[in-house]
């Protein structure tokens, strides 16, 4: 320790130490082995405060780099076993804090944590910047908080440096560790007061993260349930912005003539492709080719296209498929909706049943039918089939 960080460091011993004496403890200074509260071997830290049936051990250091958080976890666990006593490292880079370490520090609880979640997503269809920075604070504090369960004493620790040691002990992942790098370097121009150009998608990415690490960290039931539902919630809405503004431009694009549609449609497979949205393009092209067919249906009253409904579980199947069999089967859909006797699909009636199945490549799509509607029951492959309905020999009409 250089002469200059002995004297900062010191300071703060003196400066600690009065400030708990003030509050009623009785404190000891660089106390020695004999005179420890119970055996923690051979390490001595800076200060032992103590009042009625609790106690404070206290390490002080100059900074967080080069610190063996490691060790001083060890340290931590062991007090923590002691009912009342709790470890605490303090360096002269903590966030500042108008409260005494250890005593009145207001690091809210998980239920307060998911309380604000709830109330982030609030702000998050119409106000993405201040959406992402309540996002980051509750993000750090669920990081603060995680610390505090888990005897790590790094709760006090400046942000870049208490994310740092938290992936350093595997509480962040390693692409968990490199997206959050990237959202502080973006919370620290919006706080400092720069222009951020936020899009929507990086806000939702952001919170996709933090419902992760509740998941992951919370291991109440009903506090996870409430988690889980505010997330669907979220991403409900997303969805249907998605939806909403593709049938927009669908729409749009029905009133261009043929050669300009080709060209936007060519273009927007395109980009999507370069940028790995492959399946907003299938989802947009089915939305263009029924805004265009209900064109011809007005044209044409002989035209009369079926309404398509997908039950819960065949659209989590569909979501689930990779773009290009994703696409298939939407095309599949397509031409059902059309004609369910639709020359290019092989449809087959399974007797005993309501159900209907149709090919579409290595999968099956189950559904009902009636004058106005086709509902997709499910989305399965020919193994999957056999099992849900036996031998589909047998079954067959």
């Amino acid at each position: 320790m250089t002469n200059s960080n002995k004297i900062l460091h010191d300071e703060k011993l003196k400066s600690l130490a009065d400030k708990y004496v003030s509050e009623g403890f009785n404190v000891l200074i660089e106390p020695k082995i004999e005179q420890m509260p119970f055996d923690l071997g051979n390490y001595q830290p800076d200060i032992i405060a103590t009042k009625d049936n609790s106690g404070l051990v206290i390490e002080i250091k100059s900074s967080p780099n080069r610190i063996s958080v490691d060790r001083f976890h060890v340290i931590a666990e062991k007090v923590s076993q002691h009912p009342g006593w709790r470890f605490l490292l303090v360096t002269l880079e903590d966030v500042e804090s108008k409260s005494l370490p250890g005593i009145s520090e207001q690091l809210p609880s998980w239920q307060e944590l998911v309380d604000r979640f709830e109330q982030a997503h609030r702000l998050i269809e119409n106000h993405v910047e201040p959406a992402f920075l309540f996002m980051w604070s509750i993000f750090e504090g669920a990081l603060r908080r995680r610390a505090v369960d888990l005897s790590i004493p790094v709760e006090r620790f400046p942000t870049i440096s208490l994310i740092k040691q938290m992936y350093s002990l595997g509480e962040l992942s390693i692409p968990q560790f490199d997206i959050i790098q990237t959202y502080y370097e973006v919370r620290n121009s919006l706080a400092h007061g720069y222009v951020e150009n936020l899009s929507h998608q990086v806000l939702c990415d952001f919170v996709n993260l933090v419902h992760e690490l509740f998941i992951e960290w919370i291991n109440e039931v009903e506090i996870n349930q409430k988690i889980s539902v505010i997330w669907m919630n979220i991403v409900k809405k997303e969805q249907q912005e998605q939806h909403n503004i593709k049938e927009i431009i669908a729409s749009k694009l029905a009133n261009l003539d043929k050669e300009t549609q080709n060209k936007v449609i060519s273009e927007i497979k395109q980009r999507s492709q370069e940028g790995g949205l492959e399946t907003h393009y299938n989802e947009f092209k089915h939305l263009i080719d029924e805004s265009l067919a209900s064109d011809e249906d007005q044209n044409n009253p002989q035209l009369k296209r079926k309404k398509i409904t997908f039950q819960q579980k065949a659209q989590i199947a569909l979501d689930t498929l990779q773009a290009q069999e994703k696409e298939s089967i939407l095309s599949t859909i397509h031409l059902l909706q059309e004609s369910p006797e639709h020359s290019q699909v092989k449809t087959q009636k399974l007797k005993s049943s309501p159900y209907f199945i149709a090919n579409a490549g290595i999968y099956r799509i189950v559904f009902t039918l009636n004058t106005e509607e086709i509902t997709i029951v499910d989305i399965v492959n020919h193994n999957r089939l056999e099992v849900l309905f036996g031998s589909i020999e047998e079954a067959k009409a």
